[in-house]
């Protein structure tokens, strides 16, 4: 078997979000706790991985001493779904409003755009499977630190890009399961 891992969406769900401090599922194959809801779709470009980054700490001998954190990792990822799920994950659920549908208009979203629209800290949870392998990238601490510049255009879907920033855990299953 191919150890190349190719990272599709689970046609099941590939993208979720619950309370922050929420617990990741223990392996990938794992049903996400219910707190845990599908927020959409994501794009063709999928996740993009920062490793987190740090800074070495040399003694006078130029030894190194320790290595400290000076960035999270951060996950940039292209929603291609408009609906109050991605929405509220990405601007903050005070920041949305939602009007059912009358016999006037449909289900109405609205996003309140400000300097002071900010998310509250959450989990998020990424599911991908190539085959019978499975993988997952999750963090309990996360937050969606910039939202990218919208284009709307007839040629193109409305993309809303998070730029998350957490401490990600990222679980692998071969889909080798034992007798």
């Amino acid at each position: 078997m191919s150890e190349v891992f190719l990272g599709l969406g689970d046609a099941t769900g590939f993208a979720y979000t619950a309370p922050e401090n929420t617990t990741l599922p223990a392996y990938p194959s794992e049903t996400p706790s219910a707190s845990f809801i599908e927020i959409g779709a994501v794009g063709e470009d999928g996740l993009d991985l920062q490793l987190p980054s740090g800074e070495t700490i040399k003694n006078w001998a130029k030894k190194a001493e320790r290595r400290i954190s000076t960035e999270n990792g951060k996950i940039k990822v292209p929603f291609i779904a408009t609906n109050k799920k991605v929405l509220e994950a990405g601007f903050g659920q005070k920041f949305v409003d939602f009007l059912a549908a009358s016999a006037t208009h449909g289900n109405v979203t609205s996003v309140t755009l400000s300097p002071d629209v900010s998310p509250a800290p959450a989990s998020f949870l990424f599911l991908m499977k190539d085959g019978d392998r499975l993988a997952m990238v999750g963090c309990e601490d996360g937050l969606v630190e910039s939202v990218d510049n919208v284009t709307f255009n007839g040629n193109d879907p409305v993309t809303w890009t998070f730029t998350i920033d957490g401490t990600w855990t990222l679980r692998f299953d071969d889909g080798q399961i034992a007798s």
